[in-house]
């Protein structure tokens, strides 16, 4: 079974905006909410109950980052961000992949190769899905210490921020990939 990583939140989650690394750390729900965990109208955040735990997808260890593009690299360019929006299905699918709104995190002023390659690569992660864990009481939540054991795992569709950081050191192309 594949170790799962829980938010440890009760009552709401923060939207994908954040840029965790593979411990992934916010999502925000795509999929209609069962009637215990409602989405709040404004921001589609999941809301769980106090008897829920939300557990983040993980992602295979198979994923690849993309490549620094050839043609940039005779530029010599200071580090430049991509930031991507990735939709995961409740099968742990890539189904939507798109550039993140700017924020203070992320600048859209990178080079269009950064984010073709970027997407490009996204398309082909591959996920275990998000659980919402629902449990028959607090008590059992508290047991499950960071899993769904002794409750009901209810996967969950979810799109998380990824920041794709394209640098030079030394002269050697590295790519970063920061997020979920």
């Amino acid at each position: 079974m594949t170790r799962w990583i829980a938010l440890g939140c009760t009552a709401a989650l923060a939207c994908g905006h954040a840029a965790p690394s593979h411990a992934q750390t916010a999502a925000a729900a795509t999929s209609a909410p069962a009637p215990a965990a409602k989405a709040a109208a404004h921001d589609n955040r999941m809301v769980l109950a106090d008897n829920e735990s939300f557990l983040m997808p993980l992602d295979d260890a198979k994923n690849v980052h993309p490549d620094y593009p050839q043609g940039l690299l005779a530029r010599n360019l200071p580090p430049r961000t991509v930031c991507l929006m990735v939709g995961i299905s409740e099968k742990g699918a890539v189904t939507v992949v798109h550039k993140a709104p700017a924020s203070e995190y992320c600048a859209t002023d990178a080079e269009p190769e950064f984010l073709a390659a970027s997407e490009t690569v996204a398309k082909t992660w591959k996920f275990d899905p998000a659980l919402r864990c629902v449990f028959r009481n607090v008590e059992d939540k508290e047991r499950a210490n960071a899993s769904c054991a002794g409750g009901k795992s209810v996967p969950q569709a979810v799109t998380l921020t990824y920041r794709i950081r394209f640098e030079q050191v030394n002269g050697q192309p590295k790519v970063h990939v920061i997020g979920g």
